[in-house]
């Protein structure tokens, strides 16, 4: 359960993606909001639970983490748009599927909140010092 769970948190992770502008203006001329996330550790959860920690890799993998930080699973992840990310785990499993998450704007401490693309989860996503 906790394996399926940090799986899907870390495609969710994947959090950008597919932005046509609309909500942010950007058809408008007004700019996008810009991307939250990038090589980097973060924490997934609800806002008062941390449910997995993911570090993003400048090669475009990912790692997720325990609260031990012990690696879990991981795989590749990509930006899509200025505020949509992609996860892709390895493997071909029926929890290995790609997801795309987009992200909304940042709050005053960075924290964002991250929804998947089909409206089935949101997380709160906090940037973590390394």
């Amino acid at each position: 359960m906790m394996r399926v769970l940090a799986i899907a948190l870390a495609s969710f992770l994947a959090l950008t993606g597919c932005d046509d502008g609309s909500k942010t203006g950007g058809k408008h001329g007004i700019p996008p909001i810009p991307a939250q996330m990038g090589p980097g550790l973060y924490a997934v959860g609800d806002g008062t639970q941390i449910y997995s920690r993911t570090r993003l890799s400048q090669d475009g993998t990912y790692t997720d983490l325990t609260e031990a930080m012990e690696p879990v699973s991981g795989g590749a992840w990509r930006v899509t748009g200025d505020d949509t990310i992609c996860f892709d785990p390895e493997g071909d499993g029926k929890d290995q599927r790609e997801r795309c998450w987009q992200n909304g704007p940042p709050d005053a401490n960075g924290s964002f909140i991250s929804s998947r693309i089909d409206g089935s989860e949101r997380y709160r996503v906090t940037p973590l010092e390394e």
